[in-house]
């Protein structure tokens, strides 16, 4: 019995009960080098989960502040405009007021009646290429034009009396208005 609870020295030193390694030593200097290897792996899995985490939270707030922002926009269609602009200081300063943050951008921004009559960018883009407004000036120059046209009776024995052709175009109208000036 006493055999059986205790091996003895030269089992101990036997290739089999250590596997494939040679003695006792090498067996716990490889357990050593596997245990140090599983806490450094162990650590790295503790750094990816604690990043993965302060992502998902970033992450998180991140689209908390643009729900924030896209419900201030929806309730105060002024600052729909400056959307990117407030949820970027939001990113950057989870502390601003996002009403406080909008009335400066909107005050930095706005612009009064005279400023876009005096932009020649914001003429062009708007007023010029937009052919309902075109169409409108025409129509009302067009209209002044035949009110204010003095007919001139010739005569001649020879001239029949028609009425003034009217000016179909802007161009008609402008040649209209130049002979008028010439005769006067």
């Amino acid at each position: 019995m006493e055999n059986m609870e205790q091996p003895n020295q030269k089992d101990l030193g036997s290739t089999s009960e250590f596997g494939k390694f040679k003695d006792a030593e090498s067996l716990l200097k490889a357990y050593s080098n596997l245990e140090a290897e599983f806490t450094k792996k162990s650590q790295r899995l503790a750094t990816l989960e604690t990043e993965q985490n302060e992502y998902k939270q970033q992450a998180e707030k991140r689209a908390e502040q643009e729900k924030k922002v896209e419900d201030f926009v929806t309730k105060f269609e002024i600052a729909k405009p400056f959307s990117s602009a407030l949820k970027e200081t939001l990113a950057n300063n989870q502390d601003v007021d996002i009403k406080e943050e909008a009335i400066k951008l909107i005050s930095n921004n706005y612009k009064t009646a005279q400023d876009y009559v005096s932009d020649d960018e914001f003429l062009n883009n708007y007023i010029y290429s937009n052919q309902t407004i075109k169409d409108k000036i025409v129509k009302e120059y067009l209209s002044n034009v035949t009110q204010n046209t003095p007919i001139k009776m010739q005569t001649s024995a020879n001239f029949a009396l028609t009425p003034p052709k009217q000016p179909t175009t802007i161009q008609e109208a402008g040649r209209l208005a130049k002979s008028i000036i010439k005769q006067k």
